[in-house]
């Protein structure tokens, strides 16, 4: 007998790609595993930029969010460690004669 090897699908990385259009709020959703009131309260307060395309933006709002948006967006979320500032050295202090 021989075995017969099936195709391996590859990884998952649809939601991983980049759409040229932009990130819809689904798109965010299944990406971070968080619901969408968490992505809608992230454009409310401006930490993530998008845009509404909606025909009637007094309705239900479109968002798209653009993947440079998103890159950013989790360049400033990262866990990665601040850098430590830069310490301040103390100047030499001048010499003081008090006895002339």
């Amino acid at each position: 007998m021989t075995a017969v090897t099936l195709p391996t699908r590859p990884p998952d990385t649809a939601d991983q790609a980049e759409p040229a259009r932009g990130f819809t709020v689904a798109d965010l959703c299944r990406r971070w595993k968080v619901g969408a009131d968490k992505i809608h309260g992230f454009l409310r307060k401006g930490e993530l930029v998008g845009v509404n395309l909606a025909t009637n933006t007094s309705g239900r709002p479109q968002w798209r969010i653009p993947p440079e948006a998103v890159r950013e967006f989790e360049r400033r979320r990262t866990s990665a460690p601040t850098p430590k500032p830069a310490r301040r050295r103390r100047r030499a202090a001048q010499a003081v004669d008090y006895f002339a």
